[in-house]
């Protein structure tokens, strides 16, 4: 790499440049695909004597892939942290982080909000196979907080923002709160990015993001990375990926380096285009709320400024209208496609709540007629349009 920059302080740069190392590639523009399983040694005490965290040494698949560890020094860059780990899911680097958080009888605090198949993993197998508890809180009230997090309390789960309502948590409260209880903070950090969060600057312990989501941006994997800084906590993290196996592969990790190139200006335009939707909608007389914490109106929007650099294409809203009516909203739209996932360049829609009861809805602090949508990249006036084309249906 060229002198005179800080590739480790200029996000463009990491995006980009960052840990390629291209002289070892006869100075390949783009890092190449490391597809072996496993790697060769020249005597026997060669082979028992390699340090897997060695950046310059590999010795089998499951452990580490020169792809992978690009990727994962690329991550832990534009994270701030120390090391990070790319798992074949989000799901794997969540539940990961939680048995590394976590031991039997364990106490946990996840806010309400959290991603619907982590919370199922706390409520079902871990207090099934691991006597956990766990504490729900709305996560909009520090008091809260300092009321659920006890002594006992191993790790805090966050989500900030959520990914239906778009709720906030103040993370560095939450943080300091739990540190005082020597417990861990968990954080899902898809939505933003490292481009527009850095909770580990805030004194989140983990980090994660669902590479699915913006940091692969083309709509053609899945993965997941967990970042972290303490070195016990990493070492922890490195046995436990070793043990269960949940490497991502090589190919999905040259697709997400391939995703990280563009981050930055994809992300800004999403959120120009998000911005545009969600000022149309909060203007449409059949639109009761829009949940986008871009917006001045947004109940947390000073919270998101103190702690945000930005905000993603993704966004909710109510209908002033039924359920069936919502269904009639989403499904009259050409140009958002119904899809459960978010962060490539297509447009999506999807009715989250639609089947829940409305204790069960008024929980999560939404009602069954939300509407979540992603804002792509095909324009901000064709998905206006498309917006209030459906909208007239109703």
């Amino acid at each position: 790499m060229k002198e005179g920059h800080d590739f480790s302080k200029d996000s463009r740069l990491i995006e980009t440049h960052y840990a390629e190392h291209n002289e070892h590639y006869y100075n390949a523009v783009v890092p190449p695909v490391f597809m072996n399983s496993l790697n060769t040694f020249r005597t026997i005490d060669d082979y028992f004597d390699a340090d897997t965290e060695d950046p310059d040494t590999y010795v089998y698949g499951r452990v580490q892939n020169p792809t992978s560890r690009i990727l994962e020094d690329k991550i832990a860059a534009l994270e701030h942290g120390k090391r990070a780990y790319v798992f074949a899911s989000g799901m794997a680097a969540a539940t990961t982080a939680v048995v590394t958080a976590c031991k039997a009888g364990d106490h946990i605090v996840c806010v309400r909000n959290v991603y619907g198949p982590l919370n199922r993993f706390i409520t079902g197998h871990c207090r099934d196979y691991y006597h956990m508890e766990v504490t729900f809180v709305k996560g909009d009230s520090i008091q809260e907080f300092e009321e659920a997090v006890t002594d006992r309390t191993a790790l805090v789960i966050l989500e900030s923002p959520a990914s239906v309502m778009m709720c906030l948590q103040d993370i560095r409260e939450v943080a300091r709160i739990a540190k005082k209880h020597h417990a861990l903070t968990y954080i899902d950090n898809t939505y933003c990015t490292p481009i527009f969060q850095n909770p580990l600057d805030m004194g989140v312990d983990m980090v994660m993001h669902t590479m699915s989501k913006y940091i692969g941006g083309h709509s053609d994997i899945i993965g997941g990375v967990l970042v972290a800084k303490d070195d016990e906590l990493i070492k922890k993290i490195s046995l436990r990926r070793e043990l269960y196996g949940g490497i991502m592969g090589p190919m999905e990790a040259w697709l997400a380096l391939r995703g990280i190139r563009t981050i930055e200006v994809r992300l800004r335009q999403h959120e120009k285009t998000a911005m545009s939707v969600a000022g149309f909608l909060e203007k449409h007389p059949r639109v009761r709320r829009v949940n986008y914490p871009g917006l001045p109106s947004f109940p947390q929007y000073e919270l998101m400024k103190r702690q945000q650099r930005g905000n993603c294409g993704l966004l909710s809203f109510e209908i002033d209208g039924s359920v069936d009516q919502a269904k009639k909203v989403s499904e009259s739209l050409e140009v958002f496609h119904i899809g459960v996932s978010w962060g490539g360049f297509e447009s999506l829609v999807e009715m989250p709540y639609a089947r829940m009861t409305e204790e069960e809805t008024s929980w999560l602090g939404g009602t069954a007629n939300i509407i979540r949508i992603h804002c792509g990249l095909e324009g901000e006036d064709i998905l206006i349009s498309d917006l209030e084309k459906a909208l007239s249906q109703i």
